[in-house]
């Protein structure tokens, strides 16, 4: 989880002290706190981190940075935006494909192939957001993906994407406003229920470098009504996160959030507050978390 660091990585840690200075919290009081958020970090780690003898390394210990920027009231990245890179980065777990489904598994891996996709062992997920718009039909209107990925070793110079549609078709969904890389390559399965684009980077990464893209999803015509938002991965990922706005002439009549992974499958209900739910967890993968909704007739 942390990795000795030097003098020249010391700006997160100077961050820190400043930070829990200011707000006269005592080190014990901020390890209770990121506790009961779930971040269970020990006192001595979070003493190395303060001091600058290590710094936080691997999902868990990003997201407690993640809690410790909102416990001492910092916006979001104002402190994992001065970690270093790496000296030791860590293994990461080779990528498992994260469908149930034995054909999606077998269709995804055979897009790749056709995509011509360079291996994907060396990356790491640190955070997907994921905001979706649902229109006055029900259906999902658009998607704004940001994903902010890492390099453990060699180059990194593009990024592929699977889509798996509601039920077969022939119409792909369409990616556009691109941040941070562009469309190179699109590929619809012959099976017509995947289908993958491959988006090159502005500027590829190596190792400990890290790259953040941004890009919208729409759906044209034809592409079969969707009414569920989703995201898989194949490896565990710091932070996953699922934002649906629903239309105000379409909140659903239910609303179930959902998790899949190799050895489980849970769902829960629930409500709709506001016109929005959202689900977020830290540290998953591989798996699938999604949120589906209906309505009666």
């Amino acid at each position: 989880m942390t990795d000795r660091i030097d003098a020249r990585t010391g700006a997160f840690a100077a961050a820190l002290r400043a930070a829990i200075s200011e707000r006269g919290i005592s080190l014990s009081r901020l390890q209770q706190g990121l506790a009961d958020d779930g971040n269970l970090v020990s006192m001595a780690t979070l003493s190395y981190w303060r001091s600058g003898d290590r710094q936080p390394e691997g999902a868990q210990s990003l997201s407690a940075v993640d809690g410790i920027e909102d416990r001492l009231g910092l916006p979001r990245g104002h402190l994992s935006s001065l970690l270093g890179p790496s000296t030791r980065l860590g293994p990461v777990a080779p990528p498992r494909l994260p469908f149930d489904e034995e054909r999606e598994n077998r269709e995804t891996e055979e897009t790749l192939r056709a995509l011509q996709s360079a291996p994907q062992e060396a990356l790491r997920d640190l955070s997907t957001h994921l905001t979706v718009r649902v229109g006055a039909s029900g259906a999902v209107e658009s998607i704004v993906m940001r994903s902010l990925v890492q390099a453990t070793r060699g180059l990194i110079t593009e990024l592929p994407l699977i889509d798996v549609a509601p039920e077969e078709t022939e119409v792909m969904s369409v990616i556009s406003d691109v941040v941070g890389g562009r469309i190179d390559r699109e590929y619809l399965h012959p099976g017509h229920l995947l289908s993958g684009v491959v988006i090159a980077l502005d500027e590829p990464i190596t190792t400990g470098g890290t790259t953040l893209i941004e890009f919208t999803e729409t759906f044209p015509p034809g592409y079969p009504p969707r009414q569920s938002a989703w995201h898989a991965t194949s490896r565990p990922a710091r932070e996953s996160l699922i934002w649906v706005h629903f239309h105000p002439d379409a909140l659903p009549a239910w609303c179930e959030e959902y998790i899949e992974t190799e050895d489980d499958y849970a769902s829960s209900m629930r409500p709709v507050r506001s016109g929005s739910v959202h689900l977020a967890r830290h540290g998953f993968g591989p798996g699938v978390l999604g949120i589906r909704w209906g309505y009666d007739e």
